[in-house]
């Protein structure tokens, strides 16, 4: 659904101040080498980055105040913490395989007990059994009593990286399955906003504009907007608030801008674009 000017405006202004917050935190990180601590917080901007430059067709501030961080030495600890995860959960900033060149790839092998968003992450062309559990988890739905936010999250990173975060609509073999991870991703946003979740509200804005870029989420849009702090980030909690955050507010903030930025631009705009790295 297009917006006016003057909204697309706000939405504009509104992401802008979330990626001067985020520059700040960026800032915060050493020059030389990023702590261990921080590898994964790392990732996820460097995910979102991606996401925002391609939506933008050109690359978004993040791209550039993320970039002197963005390096390959970044890039090695990272997979191999990646790999070494031995857990079933989804890895915090798993998706920066997918903003690294093919080759950078072609050595990651995950066991089946890895997520399926991490396996599918790792695999440029999903083989046809990884596929067909991508289809099955996005038309399964979730029941009312499991659901949380790391399920959502889950559910969110299957669909973002089947879409390839909005670069190609996926081949599904069955219609139905559209539908079906429609029919959920709206159940979710309702759960979020029944419950005051912010991160899976902003992923839920993500992901239906993903399968209906005119679906209107204006109504979901100013539940998120209207939580912005004043210093630009964004709280765990919908809600208004005056104080200042710390690093706690760096997912729901990068949650919020890749919305901002669906909501905004709607489509993919760039040719599946990489992340360049520092020298």
């Amino acid at each position: 659904m297009p917006y006016d000017f003057a909204y697309r405006q706000l939405l504009t202004l509104i992401a802008a101040r979330s990626q001067q917050w985020l520059r700040n935190r960026i800032d915060l990180m050493p020059q030389s080498s990023v702590p261990e601590d921080q590898i994964d917080d790392l990732a996820e901007m460097v995910v979102a980055a991606h996401i925002c430059s391609g939506l933008r067709g050109t690359p978004a501030p993040l791209q550039a105040f993320v970039q002197s961080r963005f390096t390959p030495e970044f890039t090695d600890l990272f997979v191999v913490r990646f790999q070494s995860d031995m857990t079933n959960a989804t890895h915090p900033g798993g998706a920066l395989l997918r903003c690294l060149p093919i080759d950078q790839r072609e050595g990651i092998a995950l066991p089946d007990t890895r997520s399926l968003a991490d396996r599918l992450a790792a695999r440029d062309t999903p083989n046809p059994a990884l596929w067909a559990e991508v289809e099955a988890e996005l038309r399964r739905p979730i029941p009312e009593e499991r659901l949380n936010d790391r399920a959502i999250e889950s559910y969110a990173g299957v669909l973002m990286l089947a879409y390839r975060f909005g670069a190609e609509r996926p081949r599904f073999a069955s219609l139905q399955t559209y539908g079906d991870a429609f029919a959920n991703c709206l159940r979710f946003a309702d759960w979020a906003r029944r419950k005051g979740r912010l991160v899976p509200l902003a992923q839920m804005i993500f992901c239906l504009c993903l399968i209906d870029p005119d679906h209107d989420v204006t109504p979901m849009l100013a539940e998120a907007i209207s939580s912005q702090r004043p210093d630009g980030s964004f709280p765990a909690r919908i809600g208004f608030g005056t104080a200042d955050q710390d690093g706690a507010a760096l997912r729901p903030t990068l949650a919020v801008l890749v919305a901002l930025h669906m909501a905004i631009h709607r489509r993919w705009r760039a040719p599946r674009p990489t992340m360049p790295m520092a020298a």
